[in-house]
């Protein structure tokens, strides 16, 4: 069965309406208390659920699509493989949640909270996390295509070996990050912070806008550039101008 354009806001009224069916389309679920519902299955599709309190929520199947979760609490979530598609997910709490293997693809994430969260093995494919600390946030094995992570704080994070396309760094902290052999595609990292713990070393930055960055402080023994790059490097650290000739 499938509910449509319906307006839910406890736990009680849902817990009856998945006794039915598990899809919700067009519902409307904005300021719903459900803290620490448990449920086998559960799929929004065009709803609105901003507000919505799913603190300590487990459920083994979770699919939201197509809807709205400004100011969402998935706070301690346990969503193992859940996956939020084309959503507006800002502003969202998601600290502590358990995020293993899950898809949050084409989603806007800005200013949301993912203090202690773990996302290992899962994708952010196409998704905005402007603004996101993610320092204490588990990111092994994510998939990052298309990321915009400007602003973003990614302090110590591992990208080592990993090709990364289209992935905007601008304004992120990269203090400590290592992206020893990464491979940059239609990447930015302008004006980004790096320290001498940022590790660059054996890295292909030719596809990368570093404009901005101070890259030159970071460990780069072996990395590759295009000559604008290197002159541009050398300008910004030594104020030096190459000229052929």
């Amino acid at each position: 069965m499938i509910h449509e354009r319906l307006t839910i806001t406890d736990a009680d009224q849902l817990h009856a309406l998945l006794r039915k069916g598990a899809l919700f389309r067009d519902c409307k679920l904005d300021d719903a208390e459900l803290a620490n519902l448990d449920a086998e299955e559960m799929e929004f599709e065009d709803c609105s659920l901003k507000r919505v309190d799913f603190l300590e929520l487990a459920c083994e199947s979770l699919r939201i699509v197509d809807s709205n979760l400004e100011n969402a609490c998935f706070e301690r979530a346990d969503l193992h493989e859940a996956e939020f598609l084309n959503s507006i997910c800002t502003s969202s709490n998601f600290r502590g949640a358990k995020l293993n293997r899950s898809r949050m693809v084409n989603c806007d994430l800005s200013l949301s909270e993912f203090e202690g969260a773990n996302l290992f093995g899962g994708a952010l494919t196409g998704s905005r996390l402007r603004g996101v600390d993610l320092t204490q946030t588990r990111l092994d094995a994510v998939e990052v295509a298309g990321v915009d992570f400007s602003m973003a704080a990614l302090r110590y994070k591992d990208f080592k070996n990993q090709k990364l396309v289209r992935v905007n760094f601008t304004e992120a902290d990269l203090t400590g990050c290592d992206f020893t052999g990464a491979v940059f595609e239609e990447c930015h990292i302008n004006e980004a912070t790096v320290n001498k713990e940022t590790r660059l070393d054996g890295s292909d930055l030719r596809g990368a806008n570093i404009s901005g960055s101070q890259i030159g402080n970071a460990s780069l023994k072996g990395a590759i550039m295009s000559t604008a790059q290197a002159h541009h490097l050398i300008f910004e650290r030594y104020g030096i101008i190459i000229a052929d000739g």
